[in-house]
């Protein structure tokens, strides 16, 4: 259970390569602010660990590949990261957008407050005003 208010904005299953002799199966999730790597079980088993790369520590984003296996290299620190998935395409474009600005977050695109005809200010989450009744 997430307990956090993180956003997933992509997960699709993926192989994250830790050497060119061990590849770990799992699935790669993106939020608004991490970008996670889920061992699948059987891979846990071997010693292979989840991981989790904060989005602002991220200094390069390439992809490598052509079309059928594309794989997504991710510079963070002094480490580097591959993963291959169908849509890597789309993933470096999500992680593009975030790393250009990693402060403004989706959540906060709500409408204003609006004031109503009574003079109270009502949240747009309403569509009626708690106070007064009226639909305005």
């Amino acid at each position: 259970m997430q307990l956090s208010c993180e956003k997933t904005i992509f997960m699709q299953k993926a192989i994250y390569y830790r050497t060119k002799l061990l590849a770990a199966r799992g699935i790669i999730e993106l939020t608004d602010r991490y970008l996670n790597f889920q061992v699948s079980t059987l891979d846990s088993r071997f010693g292979i660990r989840n991981l989790s790369i904060d989005i602002c520590s991220i200094r390069d984003i390439r992809i490598k590949g052509g079309n059928i296996h594309p794989s997504i290299v991710v510079t963070s620190g002094d480490d580097s990261y591959e993963f291959v998935l169908s849509r890597a395409n789309i993933l470096y474009d999500k992680l593009k957008a975030l790393q250009k600005d990693p402060v403004t977050d989706v959540r906060l695109k709500k409408p204003s407050p609006r004031r109503c005809d009574c003079g109270k200010w009502i949240s747009p989450d309403y569509k009626y005003c708690p106070w007064c009744g009226s639909e305005k």
